[in-house]
């Protein structure tokens, strides 16, 4: 199960880096700043991670993905935050996995 997702959330995010502009389309402003499918996509697929992860790792999940609403928010405005953060998860449940924790 977190194989898959973990899949699933590396495949959205080399996607938003594409040139596919249906994952662009603006759902709305916050702030100045735009919240994408694409964003919501990524938070949905974070959130089923959560729910699949054990206690330890969900809870630190968790704080990656408050950090990360924030900055999609633009509550913390530091450029390139929320890709740091996405790429942090996804090292870090590949990490889990590879250490025989997703069994």
């Amino acid at each position: 199960m977190l194989v898959a997702i973990l899949l699933i959330l590396i495949l959205f995010w080399l996607v938003g880096y594409g040139p596919f502009q249906v994952l662009h389309i603006i759902l709305l402003k916050f702030n100045g700043f735009s919240i994408t499918i694409w964003d919501l996509l990524i938070f949905l697929v974070l959130i089923w991670l959560v729910g699949s992860l054990p206690s330890p790792f969900r809870q630190i999940a968790v704080v990656f993905i408050l950090i990360w609403v924030l900055s999609i928010l633009g509550v913390i405005a530091v450029a390139g935050l929320p890709s740091i953060l996405v790429v942090a998860i996804i090292v870090g449940v590949l990490l889990y996995v590879l250490s025989g924790g997703g069994r």
